[in-house]
């Protein structure tokens, strides 16, 4: 599995690296929306599932993940956030997010939204 991991604080980005990588799949990181979208608007890069944070500088992670849609309408999305409220989980239910990981998180944290993201839609609620 082919996984894009976009959140503004590098530490995150890393440790989701090495550990899903750890796991045997391909993972490409980014700190910022931007290059995480010139990345996914490369019709020859693969991706398979997206790991996005909530709250980032240049986009929050609905906008984001609207414009990733835009360019991968069947990517699977899986949100990271430190900001999960009620409200917060209905609206990424409603949008179509299919797993949820409130920060902290733990390594086996990070794999078992990847699970949720390949399985099916799904939404965690607190």
């Amino acid at each position: 599995m082919t996984i894009v991991v976009v959140d503004d604080e590098l530490a995150v980005v890393k440790m989701c690296e090495k550990v899903l990588g750890a796991q045997g799949h391909t993972v490409h990181g980014f700190t910022t929306t931007r290059e995480a979208l010139a990345h996914l608007a490369d019709g020859a890069a693969a991706a398979d599932l997206l790991v996005v944070d909530y709250l980032m500088p240049e986009l929050n992670g609905f906008e984001f993940i609207q414009e990733a849609w835009s360019l991968r309408p069947t990517l699977r999305v899986v949100m990271i956030t430190a900001h999960g409220t009620r409200e917060l989980l209905g609206e990424a239910s409603q949008a179509g997010i299919h797993g949820m990981v409130l920060k902290p998180f733990t390594p086996s944290d990070s794999s078992s939204s990847r699970r949720r993201g390949r399985s099916g839609p799904r939404c965690a609620s607190s």
